[in-house]
């Protein structure tokens, strides 16, 4: 009997995120003539952690599947998979796949973080520059020349190279995001788990996540970058956001569970924070009547921070290369710590 390796990764709505030919094609080849690789051409949600639902065809081809690949694993496919030694996800996130049946069984669980790094970098890099450059009150119908608001004394304008940027959660993510602000020229703070680990050459700090409030207090630009955990809900509250300094801005690719946006809005109106600049939110889709869609020092994205064209390029390497791993019996890249929820 051939063994199956199932992959529901299709989307009608947005073809980007279907899995191409040439992926299917390439871990044929690497799987050889002993495997099945079956793709489900059913859509397929990739938002945030990705599926909740599950069809009953795809519950039925993961039966008796050895491997299965998806938009997060929802917890139907492992009740269903009883079979299965190794799932992976093509989300970043892993929050809603960290079920108890995933926790309890003994299933290798592999993410795609290091895919979405460099979009996710490019994307923090553009929104200090945003700030720093002023383009949150560049030229509009109110003012279509705001030359005075902008060569002002306290103009928040600024270069941001000889800024600081702490990087809250310095994975694979928050890792590109330090070397790209490196690169321009900006110091780079840590703050991890695993303080006590060797600081990457372009970081010049590190904190652990019980000195936060001294981490983020001489920053220029704070970037949330870690997983959803329990104890990272509500993580940027009044006395993080409090501690930060007035001219600095909040980035958040991370998870919107992670700010406390009811005290993140008080103090974006109060001006103790020169601005936010969101991807991911509490509820998503954003609601039109979100106070933080009046505010003009908010830079708010619909969750596309991670968008690329080159996604599959990146997502298709990982994918063969664990496969290959996994095959051999190798240790797995991007293996996920269920205990530690990342």
């Amino acid at each position: 009997m051939a063994h199956r390796l199932v992959v529901w990764m299709h989307s009608d709505r947005v073809p980007a995120w279907s899995i191409p030919a040439e992926t299917l094609r390439r871990l044929r080849d690497i799987a050889g003539p002993d495997w099945v690789v079956e793709s489900i051409e059913i859509t397929a949600s990739a938002a945030g952690d990705g599926a909740r639902t599950v069809p009953d065809e795809v519950l039925a081809a993961v039966a008796d599947a050895e491997v299965y690949a998806g938009f997060g694993i929802p917890a139907d496919v492992l009740r269903r998979g009883t079979e299965l030694r190794w799932v992976h996800s093509a989300a970043a996130g892993v929050g809603s796949s960290l079920t108890a049946d995933m926790r309890s069984r003994d299933v290798l669980f592999t993410n795609s973080a290091g895919v979405y790094g460099r979009p996710l970098a490019e994307w923090a890099i553009g929104a200090m520059l945003y700030f720093a450059r002023g383009f949150d009150f560049a030229a509009s119908p109110e003012d279509p020349w705001p030359f005075e608001a902008t060569t002002s004394s306290n103009s928040p304008v600024r270069e941001i190279d000889g800024s600081r940027v702490a990087v809250i959660g310095y994975g694979g993510i928050g890792r590109e995001i330090g070397r790209l602000a490196r690169a321009l020229g900006m110091s780079v703070t840590a703050v991890r788990g695993r303080p006590d680990q060797p600081a990457p050459d372009e970081v010049d700090r590190v904190f652990g996540p019980d000195q936060l409030q001294k981490a983020v207090s001489d920053a220029h630009y704070v970037v949330l970058a870690l997983p959803e955990t329990p104890d990272s809900i509500g993580m940027f509250g009044e006395p993080v956001l409090a501690a930060m300094r007035s001219d600095a801005v909040l980035l958040n690719v991370a998870r919107g569970s992670i700010v406390d946006e009811v005290a993140l809005v008080d103090a974006l109106r109060r001006g103790s924070l020169r601005g936010a600049a969101l991807d991911v939110f509490m509820r998503e889709p954003l609601p039109a009547d979100s106070p933080l869609l009046e505010l003009s020092n908010v830079l708010a994205t619909p969750h596309t921070g991670a968008v690329s064209p080159r996604f599959w390029e990146r997502q298709t390497d990982l994918m063969a290369d664990n496969l290959a791993r996994f095959l051999r019996g190798d240790t797995l890249v991007n293996l996920v710590d269920k205990q530690r929820g990342y």
